[in-house]
């Protein structure tokens, strides 16, 4: 069932309490950047280390059980439940569907940290390994592999499936209260709903936000890499506006003409980019320090997921794997919603397995790609690509890397237009997932109003150059959206904890039968 435009005029169609709420905490932040930048910045560090260091082991907890919960899911009894009608099919083909999953999910970010987090990592490795050693390399690519690999895609999972199956089987609006019902009762269609909602795309902005500014500053650093064009304040400030304009026109046509159509360009461009590195690159040396590096994965999954490094207090897993489970939980309310409404039509086994088995595979063959190359290159090579990293930046080194391979111009600059792109679909698909939650829950089957579809990218494209201008200040905004996923798990395992609530309740009253591949409303 697609959705339709709708004549009603976009200003009666949307929820004013969760706009103005979130509009106004947005002012607040910017007012308190402009006025108190490194006030700011203080104060959000201190209390992005207070969530990391003192509530990390529960940010490892949370993250393994999801693991647990989602392959649950896929192979339990609910598993065949279709997300929809009996007779209702996929809205969209099974590789435009993984496209938009992919470009939401990871996006820029993968782009990003693909020969940069490796090499970071190899710099400095955890578990007391030399900087340098081969020991170092093979684990700085399995840590990229578990960073990027199962756990948050089952924090994706977490809210993803729980909102699919109250949309598409219930019947509910597509807002976040919308999932809590069972528990909140009346209060989700009241104050306490629309609280909800305010906060969770608060989040959304602040986590999206930051996406956009490391693609201003990547694509900044390509240019200059290539075209020697310097990184100034004038050239960050035309790279975000030509970017506003790419992603909010894009944000306006929707998801069938905007979303779709740059999915299917960036995932083969990827795919493209993937295979010039494999085989320009040293494939024998990629393909193997990628099997090493997931048979170290596989080995060490336990200790990776619960290590808080509690003797030695070195501080790894609270800047790296505590960070990042906390910045997918931030990200988790955009794209489990935006996964959510693509889905109609596929079963919750589908759901999590394109999540926790093709998105994996993928992600791990370009870290091997990728990151293989960058330590091939610092490691065996002695390319002084680390060297190149302290002087570039990590958003740069990529281009370094790039460059030192067969074709690399030409291949470098394919990349800064996938960064392009990747970046255009990831705030494209929040930007449409902030316009659902504030539209009015009787406006909400018709398609977002393009007027708030396009507020939302405008603001999200605002806050990321005002990121990469004022810097510390505004970067408070990043580290409260990771400060505000402490709340949001609760949340988050509240839906997961309706959702069961609600198949068992069906179960036991002979509607939801383990043969059935359907809720019935």
């Amino acid at each position: 069932m697609k959705r339709q435009e709708t004549d009603t005029p976009w200003h009666q169609r949307i929820e004013t309490s969760v706009v103005i709420s979130t509009l106004a905490v947005v002012f607040a932040f910017f007012t308190w950047a402009f006025t108190d930048t490194d006030g700011m910045g203080e104060t959000m560090k201190t209390a992005f280390n207070v969530a990391t260091h003192q509530f990390g082991w529960l940010y490892l907890l949370v993250g393994f059980s999801l693991v647990i919960f989602a392959f649950w899911l896929a192979f339990g009894r609910y598993g065949e439940i279709k997300l929809g009608n009996p007779d209702d099919t996929p809205e969209y083909s099974y590789f435009s569907w993984f496209s938009m999953i992919f470009a939401c999910g990871y996006g820029v970010g993968l782009v990003y940290w693909g020969a940069a987090e490796p090499l970071s990592i190899f710099k400095a490795p955890p578990f007391g390994l030399e900087t340098g050693t081969p020991e170092a390399a093979v684990l700085s690519v399995a840590y990229a592999f578990f960073h990027w690999g199962w756990t948050p895609w089952a924090i994706y999972m977490a809210i993803g499936v729980p909102m699919a199956y109250f949309i598409h089987c219930k019947g509910a609006s597509p807002r976040f209260s919308s999932a809590l019902a069972p528990i909140m009762g009346k209060h989700a269609k009241g104050v306490g709903g629309k609280i909800v909602d305010s906060f969770l795309v608060i989040g959304v902005i602040g986590g999206v936000t930051t996406a956009t500014g490391l693609g201003i500053m990547q694509l900044a650093s390509g240019l200059h890499s290539l075209f020697g064009i310097p990184q100034t304040t004038l050239v960050y400030t035309l790279i975000a506006v030509v970017w506003i304009s790419i992603f909010t026109f894009s944000a306006v046509s929707g998801i069938d003409k905007g979303i779709k159509y740059l999915s299917n360009i960036n995932i083969p461009l990827a795919m493209i980019l993937m295979l010039f590195v494999f085989v320009a690159g040293p494939t024998i040396f990629q393909i193997n320090i990628g099997m090493d590096a997931f048979g170290l994965y596989l080995t060490n999954f336990f200790k990776m997921s619960f290590w808080t490094d509690s003797i030695a207090n070195g501080g790894f897993p609270q800047g790296w794997t505590i960070f990042y489970w906390a910045w997918w939980i931030a990200s988790a309310p955009s794209t489990g919603l935006f996964v959510a409404n693509i889905s109609r039509g596929r079963t919750i086994r589908e759901m999590v397995l394109v999540h926790m088995m093709v998105a994996p595979v993928a992600t791990w063959l370009w870290f091997s790609a990728f990151g293989g190359t960058a330590i091939y290159q610092e490691l065996v090579a002695k390319t002084g690509l680390l060297a190149s990293m302290a002087e570039t930046g990590t958003g740069g080194v990529v281009f370094t890397m790039l460059e030192k391979l067969p074709f690399g111009s030409i291949m470098a600059t394919a990349f800064l237009i996938l960064v392009v792109i990747f970046l255009a679909t990831t705030v494209d698909s929040y930007s449409y997932v902030c316009a659902q939650v504030s539209t009015k829950e009787d406006q909400n089957p018709s398609l977002p109003p393009k007027a708030i579809r396009a507020l939302w990218a405008i603001t999200i494209g605002a806050l990321g150059i005002t990121l990469v201008m004022v810097g510390k200040g505004i970067s408070g905004l990043q580290l409260s959206s990771i400060v505000a996923s402490l709340l949001i798990i609760f949340i988050m395992v509240g839906m997961c904890v309706c959702m069961v609530l609600t198949l068992n309740k069906d179960a036991a009253k002979g509607d939801c039968p383990k043969e059935k591949q359907r809720i019935t409303a």
